[in-house]
């Protein structure tokens, strides 16, 4: 049985091992958080919802299997087509989206909100990696260059307007395979001077336009608030010193009280107590739920499994015959760590509450799906080459 099911689990088998340590991760830690959840959409009956959980979970490692067999490059052309509809995909959604929490960054597909941006995010990691790799052994030129900033500018810029966080962890990764690709360092340089000049300009105009006029400003307003509480660590957008019931700097503190209670080993599993009162504890806040139940060992087990995934990502760079294959395996694994580093990040206090979530541990619905579909096609790039 065993022998059968490696032979089905082909590619980096690794890979199969982290992707399930995850996903059981994830499965104990939601269903030990969800008790608020439970009691808002289906009467308390916590069971209900951690099935529907587990059963997003067995979906995504179908839709990993099915997506780890196919010859990823085969389907590149779809990718550029993709990415020819995404600035339309964006705008559409920043325009007739669903609005939660402020920001419209998802839309309806057959009944379940889709955020248009994790799609996004994926097209345009596949499409750099073939744009890159059919440069990588001649000489770069302008034009080629201009293409490539220019692709990634629009997208990273559109996504800036709905989430700021997952715009700079989009662009950080484009920078980091950019780096990876060989691009010269002067246009890297150059590029990130732009970068920070137009999020400089940017955050500052919305700054003076809200102190002027007391307009807000999109997500502009929401960044400068957020940074403002990060930097003042008593102060809310509102003026409360330590916080309001829901604000900012409550959920910093209802977190940093659950990272402190979870000790070296922690209270163990279901004692959190921090759960009722953390908001969103089973996606925003489910590292800090991690720490105050299985303490600081489990704590860094969790880490330790997404610098394990990163290794073997960077990994099959060394083995991929193509430089495509291996810039999309190191740039779909930045993407998901980057993302997993500023969730840990922002739950230890190391950052701003942005709202990111873990991958592959959080719940969530397509941006787990998401996560999913970027290993199947890492795994699918390991199963051509020498990296198993």
């Amino acid at each position: 049985m065993t022998e059968k099911l490696k032979n089905h689990l082909q590619g980096d088998k690794q890979i199969w091992w982290i992707l399930g340590l995850l996903s059981l991760i994830s499965i104990v830690t939601v269903y030990s958080s969800i008790s608020s959840l439970a009691y808002r959409q289906a009467g308390g009956n916590t069971e209900a919802v951690i099935l529907r959980h587990a059963l997003f979970l067995f979906l995504g490692f179908v839709v990993t299997y099915f997506v780890h067999l196919l010859d990823i490059s085969k389907y590149a052309h779809i990718a550029k087509i993709l990415l020819y509809i995404s600035p339309f995909l964006l705008i559409y959604t920043l325009i007739f989206g669903v609005s939660i929490g402020n920001a419209k960054r998802w839309i309806n597909v057959m009944g379940m909100s889709f955020q248009t941006a994790d799609l996004v995010k994926l097209v345009l990691i596949v499409n750099l990696a073939a744009m890159l790799a059919s440069k990588i052994h001649i000489e770069y030129k302008k034009k080629d260059l201009f293409e490539i900033i220019t692709w990634c500018g629009i997208i990273i810029l559109l996504i800036s307007i709905s989430s700021f966080s997952s715009a700079i962890i989009l662009g950080f990764t484009c920078f980091t395979i950019m780096w990876i690709g060989k691009v010269p360092g002067r246009y890297l340089r150059a590029l990130t001077a732009v970068i920070v000049g137009v999020i400089s300009f940017v955050l500052i105009s919305g700054y003076l336009i809200r102190l002027t006029t007391g307009k807000e400003v999109g997500r502009i307003s929401t960044v400068i608030d957020r940074t403002e509480v990060f930097i003042n660590k008593d102060l809310d957008r509102d003026g409360y010193v330590g916080g309001y019931l829901g604000g900012k700097s409550s959920q910093k503190n209802y977190a940093h009280v659950a990272i402190a209670r979870g000790g070296i080993f922690g209270v163990g599993p279901g004692n959190s107590s921090q759960k009722n009162v953390l908001p969103e504890a089973y996606s925003d806040y489910i590292y800090s739920i991690v720490i105050e139940e299985y303490g600081l060992v489990g704590g860094l087990f969790v880490l330790a499994l997404y610098l394990w995934l990163l290794a073997r990502g960077i990994k099959n760079i060394d083995f991929t015959e193509r430089a495509f294959g291996g810039l999309l395996c190191v740039g779909l694994t930045l993407l998901l760590v980057f993302q997993a580093f500023a969730h840990m990040a922002i739950n230890v206090g190391l950052g701003p509450v942005t709202g990111q979530t873990l991958p592959l541990i959080s719940r969530g619905g397509t941006s787990a799906l998401f996560s999913f579909i970027a290993l199947g096609i890492v795994l699918s790039v390991s199963k051509h080459s020498k990296a198993t």
